[in-house]
This record gives structure tokens, C-alpha cells and sequence, in this order.
């Protein structure tokens, strides 16, 4: 678990010092302990989430796609006791029975998306001139800055108060990838067509969820391309396609004759319901079947 308070001493200094560089660097300070904060819960959670799936890289996209995928309430504080005897079943025990654990500040992905931007704009830009005779300021809004900067501050003074971080409650669902790795879900956020990437960085597979009553099953995005050698049908990771440039060369090995295949993204014309069916078809196979 991160420690904020090292950041915040720094900003703190900066800002005593009272300077235009002084309180830009706080700024720049601040702002990086917003990532940090932000990249740290997403780090304690990567068990049930990959980094693949991560849609967008900025503080409150993280807490977002946290909420959304892997713990829905990770915008709100939570504090975890136990109690100091054992449960006894019918005995409620009282209140001063229970050890406090430890605590998690929650995220307010909008707050801190509005910080973070906010510091860059007033602190990290130069303003575009307008004409050849503006001025260009070799910093910005020193007031500005400072005031924004104390915002900041005071969110990242509650966010150090957490001692303890939590990964989710709820059912978990588990499947093992073609890659051996095991990958595990909260079963109350997983949705019908949803598509999720294997929590190996190293693995390109992906797996799209389906959902009969309370049953999931996952399915491997592949595309088969028939090499052109032996005709054998080849399924190649989906999300190894999706990696490539327009025009980009790639290739791959036959897995029955290790003939030597290349593929290529390119734009193609064609005319709806009059073109020839392609040797590129999408195929999905359930990870049961692997």
C-alpha cells in the first residue's frame, strides 16, 4: 500500500517556499500523487482485473473502471472490524466487542479527474499567444496555482488516512486461460457479451462472458485463418491482431505443417452481400474446450 505523506510533505514545503517555480513543482507534485493514489488500488486489485482492460490510463478513468469492473464500491470509505470472541450463533455481540482492522478511503473519481486536470491547466501549460505582441509568462497564475494546489492537498490529506486496502466482496467466478494462468471475476459486475483480457501482460487472449441463470462461461475471441500451404485452420488470438498497425506485416506459424504465414490490415472495398466469403472467420471456444 502507498504512502501519501512523503508526497505531501514535499508539497507542503513547495508552497511555504512561495515562489512561481516553487508552487509549479507543487503542482506537478500533487498531480503525481493523484496517479499514484489512483495507480495503487488498481495495483491491489489486478487479481481480478487486467491490465489490457484498463480503457484509459488517467485517475479517474482507473477508479471508474474499478467501480465498474472489479469493485463497485470502491467509492466509499470502508472501515473492517473483528470481533474479540468468537461468533456465537443467536448472540449478537455488542458493540465494544469488535477491534477496529483498519480503514479504505474511497475514491471520488469525478473530484479527482477535476484536480488533476485542473493542476495541469492552471500550472503544467503555457498560455498560447495570441498575437506577436503578447506576452509569454514563463509561469502561470501564481494565486491560481496555490489555491488549486490546497484542493488538492486536502484530498490527498483523507486519501493517506487509509490503512488498509480490499480488492472487492462478493462471489467470485473463475477460469483457467490456454496460457495456464488463473483468472477470477466478481460475479455481480460480470455481463452478458462482456469482453475480458487474461490477467498474464503476457498473454494476448481475451474471453467473451456468457450468462445462463446463475452460470457463467467464457469463451476465447479467435480468428481462424487457413494456412496457405496445407489448408489446416489456425486460431490466433484475437487481441494479437488488434496490436497491429494499419499496413503492419505479421506472421505466423501453421500449427500442422509450421509453413510460415503472413497477415496484413488492410482496407478493402467491397459491396454488401456480393463479396467473397472470407478465409478470416471469428471463432469462439469455450475455455472448458481448451
Amino acid at each position: 500500500m502507498i504512502d501519501l505523506k512523503p508526497s505531501i510533505r514535499r508539497i507542503e514545503a513547495l508552497l511555504e517556499e512561495g515562489t512561481e517555480p516553487s508552487v509549479t513543482y507543487a503542482a506537478l507534485e500533487a498531480r503525481l500523487a493523484l496517479e499514484r493514489a489512483a495507480y495503487d488500488r488498481v495495483r491491489q486489485c489486478h487479481d481480478y482485473i487486467s491490465h489490457a482492460d484498463l480503457k484509459r490510463w488517467q485517475p479517474s478513468g482507473i477508479v471508474n473502471t474499478l467501480l465498474a469492473e472489479v469493485d463497485q464500491h470502491a467509492g466509499s470509505s470502508r472501515t473492517l472490524y473483528i470481533s474479540k470472541n468468537p461468533a456465537i450463533p443467536g448472540v449478537k455481540p455488542s458493540d465494544d466487542d469488535y477491534v477496529k482492522i483498519g480503514t479504505e478511503e474511497g475514491f471520488d473519481p469525478k473530484l479527482v479527474g477535476k484536480l488533476w486536470n485542473a493542476l495541469a491547466k492552471l500550472a503544467l501549460h503555457i498560455k498560447i499567444p495570441e498575437s506577436r505582441d503578447d506576452n509569454i509568462p514563463a509561469y502561470g497564475d501564481k494565486d491560481a496555482i496555490v489555491a488549486k494546489v490546497r484542493e488538492a492537498l486536502k484530498e490527498l490529506e483523507r486519501l493517506s488516512a487509509t490503512t488498509m486496502t480490499f480488492s472487492g466482496f462478493g462471489e467470485e467466478v473463475s477460469f483457467k486461460c490456454v496460457c495456464g494462468v488463473k483468472n477470477k471475476r466478481r460475479a455481480a459486475l460480470l455481463r452478458e457479451g462482456q469482453v475480458v483480457a487474461c490477467i498474464n501482460p503476457d498473454c494476448k487472449r481475451s474471453w467473451k462472458v456468457s450468462k445462463d441463470g446463475d452460470e457463467f462461461g467464457f469463451e476465447a475471441q479467435i480468428i481462424e485463418i487457413d494456412c496457405e500451404k496445407c489448408n489446416e485452420a489456425n486460431g490466433i488470438p484475437w487481441r494479437w491482431f488488434l496490436d497491429m498497425r494499419f499496413d503492419q506485416t505479421g506472421s505466423f506459424s501453421c500449427r500442422g505443417c509450421r509453413h510460415k504465414n503472413y497477415v496484413q490490415w488492410r482496407l478493402t472495398q467491397v459491396r454488401p452481400g456480393k463479396h467473397p466469403p472470407s478465409k478470416l472467420q471469428r471463432r469462439e471456444v469455450n475455455a472448458s474446450d481448451q
